[in-house]
């Protein structure tokens, strides 16, 4: 189908001198005038000019009159299309009569084409659409619309110089996107790992002092020269006792037998509140990472990715839109940056930074969401993550080839569309749409607010058990040790008097 709209010169005009009756015929063409979709079948008479007086226009016509319709009375206008998911969406293809195949588009580069078509009357065209974001593709695109086999040019084009050359013509930006750098986000921390993780290491190593200092204090009270007065029942004279009675309190348990000297009983009163409010501050902890895990740190700058271990996923056509913008940061960080692996396949990596989390990629966020979405992802916020740093911000535009008669027209629709935020709501409306196809396809970890207790939450209780019941062991041992030498000491000294 050959372009109807390019290499068209609007006002052209031409005369033929009338001798009998000494004027001018003023003839034009009007390329889509009766029922004609750009193709001259006749000229037109616009009027005639006659020498009497000095020379006038007989009808006195306007010479320039507006040769662009508001209505194209059902005209083919073809569109080449550039550009992934959600820009465009393929929902259909077939073959027509003639053996060639038909495609059905949709997107947020796609819909706005039909708003502005449907409004003049024209009918869309698509040629094979190209979803990845490769040179070759991009190439063909732009020289198809320099040969005139395409009309218009839509999809993933940015508003830069070397797209919008002397050749071309660019509308009006309909999306403005700023391209960050995509990064894993940070894992939640594993329940036992959060519990150490409660209390920095100085914190753990002071309550350990403390509860070693209590029981050698309790042990000389209950051994001291005032150990009548201390303990009747003879509880803090075992070394064992007195770890027990001190462990006791700590985890909120109460002591069989209270001491009896007031200075220890100030003492004890101390340590029963210094274990009060650790323990507050350890359940305040403990309940808050149950509601709300810990993460770990997440990547801030491009230092950081520059020195880890994540991989950085690159394309060749957004690292040569890089080049041309001046951010040297980033420049920096591509030419130094070890781990590299090419992304021609931008969903694909998109994916794996989803799932495994061990790629970074420059890209638009929105695609990022659309994937996530795609994959039943209820949270996008703990998916994607990004740097706070722009890397390259600007506009996606169609692209007209030169004085196409088209392109004001165009951009007077386009700016009503997006001045009535049908871009918005068609946007919520893509992602409503598939999060339901998507739906328990990535599952996660449960992270909801409402969740059901299981044994894995018991396990800092089995671990404070073990702990103890170790402890209490060694301790046991160090007795029946001690024992036995004093048992061997004794015999020895009765053999020696004996």
């Amino acid at each position: 189908m050959p372009n109807k709209f390019a290499f068209r010169r609007l006002h052209s005009m031409s005369t033929t001198k009338t001798t009998a009756a000494d004027r001018l015929n003023l003839y034009t063409w009007f390329p889509f005038k009766l029922g004609g979709c750009g193709d001259l079948h006749d000229v037109i008479l616009l009027d005639e000019w006659v020498f009497e007086n000095n020379g006038r226009f007989l009808e006195n016509a306007h010479l320039y009159p507006a040769k662009v319709r508001k209505i194209f009375m059902g005209c083919p206008i073809i569109f080449g299309t550039f550009g992934n998911n959600p820009y465009i969406i393929m929902t259909e293809n077939y073959t027509q009569n003639d053996g060639s195949t038909a495609y059905k588009l949709t997107g947020l580069s796609v819909e706005i084409l039909k708003f502005v078509c449907e409004k003049m009357n024209l009918t869309t065209v698509f040629l094979a659409p190209s979803f990845n974001l490769e040179f070759d593709s991009f190439v063909k695109h732009i020289g198809e619309l320099d040969d005139g086999i395409s009309d218009v040019v839509t999809g993933i084009i940015p508003l830069l110089p070397v797209i919008v050359t002397s050749s071309f013509e660019a509308t009006i930006p309909y999306i403005h996107a700023n391209v960050k750098m995509l990064v894993p986000c940070p894992k939640a921390i594993p329940g036992t790992e959060k519990l150490f993780t409660t209390f920095s290491l100085s914190v753990w190593l002071t309550i350990g002092l403390v509860l070693l200092l209590t029981t050698a204090v309790f042990w000389c009270a209950g051994n001291g020269p005032y150990r009548s007065v201390c303990n009747k029942t003879h509880t803090y004279q075992s070394l064992s006792n007195s770890f027990h009675n001190v462990w006791a309190v700590f985890v909120g348990v109460s002591v069989p037998q209270q001491l009896t000297n007031s200075c220890l009983r100030l003492f004890f009163f101390l340590y029963v509140c210094f274990c009060f409010a650790i323990s507050t501050v350890f359940q305040a902890f403990f309940v808050s990472y149950l509601v709300e895990p810990k993460y770990e740190k997440n990547l801030e700058s491009l230092d950081e990715i520059l020195d880890s271990d994540v991989v950085y996923g690159y394309n060749p056509i957004i690292d040569y839109a890089l080049d041309t913008s001046s951010c040297s940061q980033f420049a920096y960080f591509v030419e130094h940056k070890r781990l590299k692996k090419e992304c021609s396949d931008i969903r694909k990596c998109v994916e794996r930074m989803i799932t495994k989390r061990y790629i970074a990629i420059v890209l638009h966020p929105v695609f990022a969401t659309y994937v996530a979405r795609e994959m039943g992802t209820v949270d996008v916020s703990k998916i994607n993550c990004s740097l706070d740093e722009v890397a390259l911000s600007g506009g996606l535009t169609l692209l007209f080839k030169k004085g196409n008669p088209l392109l004001e027209k165009f951009n007077i629709l386009m700016r009503r569309y997006l001045e009535a935020s049908f871009r918005e709501m068609l946007w919520t409306e893509l992602q409503h749409r598939v999060s339901l196809r998507g739906r328990g396809r990535f599952t996660e970890s449960p992270r909801d607010i409402f969740f059901a207790f299981s044994i894995s939450h018991l396990m800092p209780a089995f671990v404070v058990l073990l702990v103890g019941t170790v402890l209490s062991l060694v301790v046991f041992i160090v007795e029946l040790i001690v024992n036995c030498l004093c048992k061997g000491r004794r015999k020895g000294i009765r053999a020696l008097y004996f």
